[in-house]
């Protein structure tokens, strides 16, 4: 089988001075001009504490069109098919590092050199996989083949995969080719396979687009469905999302539904998605490891981390975690290799325990021995990529880039032997062109000196010199205007405490879990949003879900703009 027809579908799409803009940073900083040609291009006034003093306008920013990932993809063909179809590892992939770091940036996702090929292979490994299935998924197809049968398929397949019912020249789109297939001599399955692969390629599937809407209009039911199935399952939606979505117009309606998805199992992997994307925490394997400093470093001892990760962080959710808590539990989750790890007792074989941590070193998710892992180089940690996700994904600053020669430059630099890490970053502070971004996240990272590049605890460097966690954050809470506040600290423990309080850190978070949503980095469109967003977070106590939630019922969820 080969498609008749080739998808063409292309899709239209800062350096580091050390200076510091909290809230939502990025391009949507306040004094940015703001989407081409749209309102507004300026924030909203603010009050002395840093509030926005938002109206009753909407003013949506631009929603892009974009492809669905490899997961989406994956997820999306065993929500259409019941699980009996599997998807196909044809599907390509996300290109290159996003500047939201989520995965989901429509750029990062576009079709590329052979891509429409890729996705022509794609679809036709799914439907070479239908006839098989048919009898499961059309039981007419064994009674009363033939065309009715064919529009039974597509009221519930094509209703599916299109998120919405079929218009008349979809279906007819759909019926020629299977009208073509039966021509050429094929039989009812082979027909309805063709229809299936047809279906796969159409951009109503694979992409995430919404209808034009000018200046600005509420979205309908049915794309409200789609937005709100990918933000919490990475999917198309489910029957009874669609069999709702006439309703979703309805506040109530829309959070009730958007209550059920996030409470539903099949939310785990998108949930996962958002904290690891947001922390730069990879799925690891032993290649990112140097196998002469960590020999036990397998396959399996890189699947235990990334699930112990992972089960910490939706534990964190399901069990009415805060802010707080996913900043200061000591919790941990091990199987037998994560006990070695921890130098714990390990549960039954191939079991899973919850256990608490010692206090005096661990705290919430920056501890969390996957993710420190992977803000590391393969044998020695990195107080920069630690340093950088607390000033950046944390806090939400806006460091910008590193000098084309930054490398360059911090080879020339001279250290004195065996130097410890605040020898390096004293040094590297001490050269102006490195000091405005380094003097701001390099004591962040050095508060977690304390664990190697695996995420082990020491107390001390390879050369036996003592390492030292304390310093000062500067500039904590700073603004335009707001000099910001330095935050005095003894180790990681104290730092992440003062953390866990700062304001700024629950925006950042309402800030994350916006650009998770929408896919882009927010823009002064969006500020009015993030704040609902982030007095929802704080009304609840700090509730990681109700953050999430609170992002269905804004207004940049439920309107969309072309302008």
């Amino acid at each position: 089988m080969r498609a008749r027809f080739w998808l063409a579908l292309s899709l239209s799409l800062a350096a580091c001075d050390g200076s510091i803009i909290g809230g939502s940073g990025g391009s949507g900083d306040p004094g940015s001009s703001g989407p081409p040609g749209g309102p507004p291009t300026q924030p909203p006034p603010q009050t002395d504490d840093g509030r926005y003093v938002c109206d009753d306008q909407i003013h949506p920013a631009v929603t892009e069109a974009r492809r669905l990932t490899a997961l989406e993809y994956q997820n999306s063909i065993a929500v259409l098919f019941d699980g009996r179809l599997t998807s196909s590892a044809q599907y390509p992939g996300t290109v290159g590092k996003s500047v939201t770091g989520f995965s989901t940036e429509p750029a990062f996702n576009d079709i590329g050199a052979g891509g429409a090929e890729q996705l022509m292979f794609a679809a036709e490994d799914v439907a070479l996989q239908l006839p098989a299935a048919l009898p499961q998924l059309l039981p007419c197809a064994g009674s009363t083949p033939g065309e009715p049968c064919v529009n039974t398929f597509l009221d519930v397949y094509g209703t599916r995969a299109y998120r919405r019912p079929l218009s008349a020249a979809e279906r007819a789109e759909l019926l020629d080719e299977y009208r073509a297939g039966v021509a050429s001599g094929a039989s009812f399955s082979e027909s309805m396979a063709m229809v299936v692969d047809h279906l796969l390629q159409m951009p109503q599937f694979l992409y995430l687009a919404e209808r034009a809407a000018g200046a600005e209009r509420a979205l309908d039911g049915y794309e409200l469905a789609s937005r709100l199935s990918f933000m919490l399952t990475g999917a198309i939606p489910d029957d009874a999302l669609l069999a709702a979505a006439p309703n979703l117009t309805d506040p109530a309606a829309l959070t009730a539904q958007a209550t059920r998805l996030l409470a539903a199992p099949r939310a785990n992997t998108t949930l996962a998605r958002f904290f690891r994307e947001w922390t730069g925490t990879a799925r690891l394997t032993p290649a990112d490891k140097d196998q002469t400093a960590f020999p036990f470093f397998n396959a399996a001892y890189a699947q235990s981390m990334n699930d112990s990760f992972d089960r910490f962080v939706l534990d964190q959710v399901r069990n009415q975690g805060t802010l707080r808590t996913l900043l200061r539990s000591t919790d941990a989750f091990v199987d037998s290799n994560m006990a070695s790890f921890f130098g714990v007792t390990p549960p039954a074989a191939g079991q899973w325990a919850k256990i608490a941590l010692d206090d005096k070193r661990y705290t919430g998710v920056v501890t969390q021995p996957a993710m420190l892992a992977s803000l590391a180089h393969s044998s020695e940690p990195s107080f920069v990529f630690r340093g950088k996700f607390i000033r950046k994904q944390l806090l939400c600053e806006n460091l910008g880039m590193p000098p084309a020669n930054a490398q360059a430059t911090f080879n020339t630099i001279p250290l004195p032997p065996d130097p410890t890490g605040k020898d390096i970053s004293a040094a590297v502070v001490a050269r102006t062109e490195c000091s405005g971004c380094h003097r701001l996240l390099n004591p962040a990272g050095l508060a977690l000196e304390q664990f190697d590049a695996l995420g082990r605890w020491r107390t001390t460097y390879s050369s036996g010199k003592p390492i030292d966690p304390s310093g000062v954050l500067p500039a904590v809470g700073s603004r335009p205007g707001v000099a910001g506040h330095d935050l005095t600290f003894t180790d990681q423990i104290s730092m992440m405490e003062q953390l866990a309080g700062e304001p700024q850190v629950a925006t950042c978070l309402a800030t994350q879990v916006f650009r998770f949503t929408f896919s882009r980095m927010d823009t002064v469109s969006d500020v009015c949003a993030i704040q609902d967003i982030g007095d929802a977070l704080r009304a609840s106590g700090g509730t990681l879900g109700s953050a999430i939630l609170a992002t269905t019922g804004t207004d940049a969820f439920t309107h969309r703009s072309d302008q």
